[in-house]
């Protein structure tokens, strides 16, 4: 164990005020995996919960905390720049997540609904093409 004079009062004060270096911490002297070690025998040791697993990047989660600091922002409008700033950006989030919405819910289930169409028709899936073609122009 061995104690070091830091800082400018240290020097004033004629070594009175020692910090603590990392091995004077209880069970410091022990080798560094000795503790996970441990840990990971209690958990092992008791019975396993069929908790699920968590995603926390996803489109769901991003959209609950951006429409969360959106109405927040309603509620108690900010006071300064980082608040302004903050619901500038609740307002481009909930744009993006109106926008992917759209995109998923009109645009993609409308190729995947033309798809299926072509495929009961008999068109080869490799012939079939997303293309915009107009009424007229058949």
């Amino acid at each position: 164990m061995r104690r070091v004079r830091t800082g400018a009062r240290a020097d004033a004060r004629g070594g009175a005020h020692h910090a603590m270096s990392a091995k004077t911490r209880r069970g410091a002297d022990r080798p560094r995996g000795a503790r996970r070690a441990r840990v990971r025998a209690a958990e092992a040791a008791r019975p396993a919960r069929n908790l699920p697993r968590w995603r926390w990047r996803t489109f769901p989660v991003f959209v609950a905390f951006v429409a969360g600091v959106l109405i927040d922002s309603l509620f108690s409008p900010p006071t300064n720049a980082a608040g302004l700033v903050l619901r500038f950006l609740a307002i481009a989030g909930m744009g993006y997540a109106l926008a992917h919405v759209f995109v998923i819910n009109v645009i993609v289930a409308g190729r995947l609904r033309r798809q299926q169409q072509a495929e009961a028709r008999g068109d080869a899936e490799d012939e079939w093409v997303d293309e915009v073609v107009h009424p007229d122009e058949r």
